[in-house]
């Protein structure tokens, strides 16, 4: 029993394999959300010195490589730990305060868990490598190790589950800490209504906070999966409309191609692009 359980937590983790089509498209999305986070900051018109030259060129080979899919799992590893050096130097006030931010962290140590699959497989320059180096013109299967997405996914439930014990305190139940951001964000602008109705802001706190630690364990459940990938974009597309955390909430957005089922992946991909009419 115990080695037919540890085969099975085999077979869930680092001998998980499967179509590399969700993992790819998670990959173009992590470089694109890195470049709109840090693209404007660390361009040759925006860096004062020499070391911030050397930081910027370094993030733009890694993103770039990422984006298109040259040497795929070196390069989003690459780009995973610069964002992270990012993040460590803004937290010792060596660079922007800003890069000290917990989307910051998120977006790299994602990077670092892609890089566990084999996300260069589909829509990369890998790939086509690999299909204009085969001389009878048949490309590699878009198929892989996939043990890095469901890392990815365990790193969304354990981030839900944290965010919601840190807001489990009166001050967020109450509304407090929702109307103090409001007051923040929209403050003389078209949404200060909210400003004049708390309980409303007690409600939408309180509904937060029993989603996210709904989430924490239902994106992990097969029968509730559907329903959590609902609830959870509808939750980060408001959060992305309302809050001032917009690379949070795309980066979020992004990652939840971890939930979804490679296979399932793959064939809305075949119709959506007629491959198997194709095919037949």
């Amino acid at each position: 029993m115990r080695h037919a359980l540890f085969q099975r937590l085999a077979e869930w983790g680092p001998d998980a394999r499967g179509s590399t089509r969700a993992v790819g498209l998670m990959r173009i999305g992590l470089g694109c959300v890195a470049l709109i986070r840090f693209g404007g900051e660390l361009t040759p018109w925006a860096v004062n010195d020499l070391l911030g030259l050397a930081f910027g060129s370094i993030f733009f080979i890694f993103m770039a490589a990422t984006v298109i899919g040259a040497g795929s799992r070196i390069s989003v590893a690459g780009l995973g730990l610069t964002i992270l050096v990012f993040y460590a130097l803004g937290a010792a006030h060596v660079g922007p305060l800003t890069w000290a931010h917990h989307h910051v962290y998120l977006l790299g140590v994602a990077c670092l868990l892609l890089s566990l699959t084999d996300c260069g497989k589909s829509f990369s320059l890998d790939r086509l490598r690999g299909m204009n180096a085969d001389p009878h013109g048949h490309p590699e299967a878009e198929y892989g190790v996939l043990w890095g997405q469901r890392l990815i996914a365990l790193q969304l439930s354990a981030l839900y589950f944290w965010t919601a014990v840190d807001k489990t305190d009166w001050a967020f139940v109450s509304g407090q800490r929702l109307e103090q951001t409001f007051v923040w964000v929209h403050s003389g602008r078209a949404l200060e209504m909210f400003l004049d109705w708390p309980i409303l802001l007690a409600a939408a706190s309180v509904a937060v906070l029993v989603v996210e630690y709904w989430l924490a364990v239902a994106i992990l459940m097969a029968r509730w999966r559907k329903a959590a990938i609902l609830v959870g974009l509808t939750m980060h597309a408001t959060f992305y409309l309302l809050l001032p955390v917009n690379t949070y909430s795309i980066t979020v957005m992004v990652l939840y191609l971890a939930l979804l089922d490679p296979r399932s992946v793959h064939d809305f991909i075949d119709r959506m692009t007629g491959q198997r009419e194709a095919m037949r």
